[in-house]
């Protein structure tokens, strides 16, 4: 998934100024990667999603996209809502986004249906509730175009991957099934009956309810999910002190990307070199993680892969262990011997003062030390 990605965003603009018809780049995305993450989908949901892409029809688009669609939703992204990678105009980037289909806007609504979108992925963020692994600001793609705006209003969910800095495949497949996760919990909401019918009651009753933005609702949400994550980590005894730590905050401690930041912990935790532990419903990683994250950062911008980063930390660990055990051995051999000579120096320091011809103190000393080395001959 990485390196077709990459690939995209690298070519697109190039092949761009090139004939559409039988072009390469666009057959590889219409082909090739939709049939990629056709089978990445179907290994955990056969046959319930169809997977298509786009670099445009009869000629380029502006925006090519890779769509995941629940059959019994929809097949396209003019109608209904899915999951959907849209790159940006100037390929900087992509998004994984949670999206609408905005013919059935335009067609529902007219001169109304921007407004209208954008209400509908208000009402359905409320209705999801807080997601930590995803992001619910407006996305940028770079275009003034209708469809482009038009997938920038109808975005719910997502996440977004600059170039230069596109996850592992691991990441990237979990991401997928993580918004597919939400896509479902979506379908169970609006259900298959009538979905229009009941997306357009969903608008109307937002609508009317209490106006709170977006971000005043999720920043509530926030704010009401860590008044309770003290009492929710203390049920779980001692994971109070070990597993303090979001995602969020191991990224900040290590001043980098949340995106980045997970794929060094994934790493780390495969390696199990640190550990997470999930506290209702929610990921928290133990103490050291920030600097367990920050040495593999550190290994891999001189030029180590995130794989041998975090080889050459476990390696380095096991090294200290053993330099510490070896250690330990050497403090319980001097204290073994430092008891041996007091014991020593007490026997001779009783014969000193029970002898009529006493001898000096540090006879004494040495006598113990000597009885010493006799014992280790």
């Amino acid at each position: 998934m990485q390196e077709a990605i990459n690939r995209i965003l690298d070519r697109y603009l190039i092949e761009k100024r090139k004939k559409f018809s039988k072009n390469k780049l666009a057959h590889f995305l219409r082909s090739d990667v939709s049939s990629m993450i056709q089978g990445i989908v179907d290994s955990e949901h056969p046959n319930q999603f169809k997977v298509s892409a786009s670099a445009g029809q009869g000629k380029w688009a502006e925006i090519p996209w890779v769509g995941v669609f629940d059959k019994e939703i929809t097949e396209s992204p003019t109608h209904g809502y899915f999951v959907m990678y849209v790159f940006t105009s100037d390929m900087s980037a992509v998004y994984l986004s949670l999206n609408q289909g905005w013919l059935f806007f335009k067609d529902t609504y007219g001169a109304q249906a921007k407004e209208k979108i954008a209400s509908a992925a208000e009402a359905f963020r409320r209705i999801l509730g807080q997601e930590e692994r995803f992001d619910y600001d407006r996305i940028s793609l770079k275009t003034d175009r209708e469809l482009g705006v038009a997938y920038e209003l109808g975005h719910i969910y997502g996440k977004k991957y600059e170039k230069g800095m596109i996850p592992g495949d691991e990441t990237l497949k979990r991401d997928l099934f993580e918004i597919i996760a939400l896509y479902e919990r979506l379908k169970e909401i609006i259900g298959t009956e009538a979905p229009e019918a009941k997306i357009k009651k969903i608008i109307s009753e937002h609508e009317t309810a209490p106006q709170v933005s977006s971000a005043e609702f999720m920043d509530e949400a926030e704010k009401l999910e860590t008044e309770s994550t003290p009492e929710m980590v203390a049920t779980e005894a001692r994971s109070v002190n070990l597993y303090a730590l979001s995602l969020q905050e191991v990224s900040e401690r290590c001043a980098l990307p949340v995106d980045e930041t997970e794929g060094f912990l994934d790493e780390l935790e495969k390696a199990g070199i640190c550990s997470s532990k999930i506290i209702e419903g929610k990921r928290f990683f133990s103490l050291e993680s920030p600097e367990l994250v920050s040495r593999a950062a550190a290994l891999s911008a001189e030029g180590e892969s995130l794989g041998d980063a975090v080889e050459a930390i476990k390696e380095g660990d096991e090294l200290d262990a053993k330099k510490l055990n070896e250690l330990d051995q050497k403090v319980e051999r001097l204290s073994s011997n430092i008891n041996s000579l007091s014991t020593e120096f007490e026997s001779h320091l009783s014969k000193y003062h029970s002898t009529p011809e006493k001898k000096r103190f540090f006879y004494h000393f040495k006598q113990a030390f000597r009885s010493i080395g006799k014992k280790k001959a």
